[in-house]
């Protein structure tokens, strides 16, 4: 067992909602760990209703997942930067990148074990230090030892690594550039789903600027200041601008593009090194898939 102590920050939120939000785990499961025992808020056992309140101390004792089903895989993987204690690879669409339930191999997590014999006490997360969307590619960052992605994990909390996104948006904006500052928590109903929400919800910022437009479809360059769960995806749709392809997101489901997932594509890194404080900035071409998406928008 592992034990997760959390402050809650919000109030009139049930237990059971709140820790699927917190912990990125389905209501039912957070249900569960609450009838089982495995959750205390102030030290004491609570309902799955029970509404936290702003202070609450709440203690989690989450079952962790046997270490040997992180299997090592060697995977073809483009690695971007080798340094002494973390690479960067460019995450090909379709990889998650670590094990989860139902999903225990051909993650970025698996190659990383096999390539530099990564090991830490974090469960299925070793070398975890930010996480792309399966179906979304691009520059990935990940820690070769446990201290590397302690300090890495501080770096992204404390907003000191700049991110930027290639996507190809659906509609035709009458702005060239705007900034999204609206707050996003999970879906009640749909617990895959996130959703702009001005209750309960996490400061997610935003900034979309149009970099080329099309007849009903824009390229754009996208900065994001948060790093909340689908924040572009989830913005966007707000916008009513969704990412074209986006199966979970994509309210325009009904007009057909040549893309086979989200054309989203994490293509721009700049950090300090945080050993040598050397400013490290990397790019990464968008992949075949959303070229030729581009090359289709552009001749029709």
């Amino acid at each position: 067992m592992k034990n997760i102590t959390i402050v809650s920050i919000l109030s009139g939120v049930r237990l059971d909602v709140y820790l699927a939000d917190f912990l990125n785990l389905t209501r039912s499961n957070c249900t569960k760990l609450i009838n089982n025992g495995s959750v205390y808020v102030n030290s004491k056992k609570c309902k799955p209703s029970y509404k936290v309140s702003e202070g609450d101390r709440i203690i989690v004792a989450v079952p962790v997942p046997e270490p040997e089903i992180l299997k090592p895989q060697k995977l073809d993987l483009e690695v971007i930067l080798d340094a002494k204690n973390y690479c960067v690879i460019n995450k090909p669409a379709g990889m998650v990148v670590h094990p989860a339930t139902g999903t225990y191999e051909d993650t970025a997590v698996n190659w990383l074990i096999y390539k530099y014999n990564v090991k830490d006490t974090d469960d299925l997360r070793p070398g975890v230090v930010h996480r792309l969307d399966k179906d979304t590619s691009g520059l990935l960052i990940m820690a070769k030892d446990q201290n590397t992605k302690e300090l890495f994990a501080k770096m992204f909390k404390e907003r000191n690594i700049v991110k930027k996104y290639s996507a190809i948006c659906y509609g035709r904006p009458d702005w060239d550039e705007v900034v999204v500052e609206k707050p996003i928590r999970r879906h009640p109903v749909n617990r895959k789903k996130m959703f702009v929400s001005n209750e309960q919800g996490r400061h997610a910022k935003t900034k979309v600027s149009v970099l080329e437009r099309f007849k009903n479809a824009f390229l754009a360059d996208v900065t994001i200041y948060t790093g909340r769960t689908h924040q572009i995806r989830v913005h966007a749709c707000f916008m009513n601008h969704p990412v074209i392809g986006d199966k979970l997101y994509n309210n325009k489901s009904s007009l057909k593009f040549p893309v086979g997932r989200q054309a989203l594509h994490a293509s721009y890194l700049e950090f300090a090194d945080p050993f040598s404080g050397k400013i490290i900035t990397l790019s990464s071409d968008i992949p075949m898939d959303m070229k030729k998406l581009l090359e289709y928008l552009r001749e029709y």
